[in-house]
């Protein structure tokens, strides 16, 4: 089979699924991490598993019932990863607003009312990320894999800055390994335990990263609900690191933690856990953050109840949600015709 460095895959949420007119964020990511998938295993010739998913800015929300095109291409590869640009489009759906969407605590909201503005004949760009990939053999064992060079002066540009990103990265993954667990705090909190029960699966029976992700944005969904009583979506998805992989009937533990809040935003921190149900102690398996808001009946996001930290552990977990999403805005990217 010939290798390559592109995919474009195509899907659809029917309105069943989602009762209120738009598809969930972690629909979403498990569409990016399939398409992203393929990018990597056609370029490596090699099973792949998901190492890294950037920072994930839901800038315009998806309709159900309606065709979108996730596109990815591969923009640096290292010794045994492959790197892969993603971005979601609404080929169907000219006419965006063209004004700018509200922010909330920072960041724009998806499907946050925007004013009237004039219509584009653009197709629309939902979100956009890095997904990073790492080769493994049959005994998931990192392997090396082909390089790939970058051929037009947008190729190089791209490159460039997924090795920016790779810097990065590693300030997030230091910012969320030096960050406490805190003991004694106020702030809301859940844990969601089931088994994994999953047909999107890896070869060897382990879970796909993109099925982790919807994971992730479930807690923070009930986390987020909870606190402040009203329904609400994510706009932004940052950082999320995967140590260890699932399996199909692993006993899965989420833990989703508030730790800041913008007049029209919450931050909530996710760890999941998984093992064997026998084990008391299940390992690590991914980390992330989510900036979910709550919007009204005219699709503007709402203020929220503010959270104040009580403990030095809170407050260290506050600053470290905040400096994640300013990575965001050093990382961001381009995609350049190319």
């Amino acid at each position: 089979m010939a290798r390559r460095s592109s995919v474009a895959l195509q899907f659809r949420a029917e309105s069943y699924d989602h009762p209120d007119g738009t598809v969930d964020g972690g629909t979403v990511m498990t569409w990016i991490d399939k398409a992203a998938y393929a990018a990597a295993a056609s370029w490596s010739g090699t099973n792949v598993v998901t190492s890294y998913v950037g920072n994930m800015h839901f800038a315009h929300p998806v309709p159900v019932e309606t065709r979108v095109v996730v596109q990815a291409r591969v923009v640096h590869t290292g010794t045994t990863s492959i790197h892969v640009q993603t971005r979601v489009i609404l080929p169907d759906l000219p006419g965006g607003p063209a004004g700018s969407a509200e922010a909330a605590g920072g960041v724009v909201a998806a499907g946050v009312a925007a004013g009237s503005g004039e219509s584009s004949t653009e197709p629309v760009v939902c979100t956009e990320c890095v997904m990073v990939y790492v080769s493994v053999d049959e005994q998931h064992r990192p392997q090396p894999v082909t390089p790939w060079e970058p051929a037009t002066p947008a190729q190089m540009e791209r490159e460039r800055l997924a090795k920016i990103r790779s810097h990065m990265r590693r300030e997030v993954e230091e910012l969320i390994a030096s960050a406490p667990r805190p003991e004694g705090s106020t702030a809301e909190r859940i844990v969601l335990r089931f088994l994994a029960t999953t047909k999107d699966v890896y070869p060897g029976e382990t879970i796909q990263g993109g099925s982790v992700m919807r994971w992730i944005d479930e807690a923070a969904d009930v986390c987020a609900s909870r606190w402040c009583g009203e329904s609400v979506v994510a706009v932004f998805g940052g950082g999320v690191r995967f140590y260890e992989p699932v399996r199909v009937g692993d006993l899965v533990e989420l833990e989703a933690r508030l730790v800041h809040t913008g007049p029209r935003s919450m931050h909530v921190s996710v760890q999941a856990r998984a093992g064997d149900r026998r084990n008391p102690v299940p390992s690590l398996i991914a980390h992330g953050l989510a900036v979910m808001v709550a919007t009204g009946e005219d699709g503007r996001a709402q203020q929220i109840r503010q959270w104040e930290p009580t403990t030095e552990a809170d407050r260290v977990l506050e600053r470290r949600a905040v400096e994640l999403v300013g990575l965001r805005n050093r990382s961001a990217h381009e995609w350049a015709a190319g």
